[in-house]
């Protein structure tokens, strides 16, 4: 299985926003510009959806996550390359390798996953930090 190379710099600012928005999620998106790693961070918008329709959003920020959808659209736009979001029980975008990442209580725990069709499940794959 093809590895995930990811840089230490881009590691380090997933998880000092790990640690930022603990106890809720955060969601970003690395992308590579120039030849080089760079994180954008959304704002989790999930705690104002759950205030504003609990029916439809009974998760809130601390289990769930939704991107800010006009920051995840720059992200889109700005490395030309598919966003992080699930829709139903399989991805939008199944290309994408989705980094998960602890906050402070687990310090550097990192651990990557990504679409396996065959499957129909996600499957870690083992991340290059360099």
């Amino acid at each position: 299985m093809e590895c995930l190379r990811l840089a230490r710099a881009a590691l380090d600012e997933m998880l000092a926003h790990a640690r930022a928005a603990h106890p809720e999620e955060c969601c970003g998106a690395v992308l590579e510009l120039g030849g080089r790693d760079v994180v954008r961070r959304f704002t989790n918008i999930q705690a104002r959806l759950h205030r504003e329709d609990p029916a439809s959003h009974p998760r809130d920020a601390e289990t769930a996550y939704a991107p800010e959808p006009k920051e995840l659209f720059a992200a889109l736009r700005e490395g030309e390359a598919p966003g992080a979001r699930m829709f139903g029980d399989e991805p939008a975008y199944p290309e994408v390798t989705y980094v998960v990442v602890s906050d402070s209580r687990t310090p550097g725990e990192v651990r990557a996953f990504r679409w396996d069709e065959g499957a129909r499940d996600f499957v870690e794959v083992p991340i290059e930090v360099c």
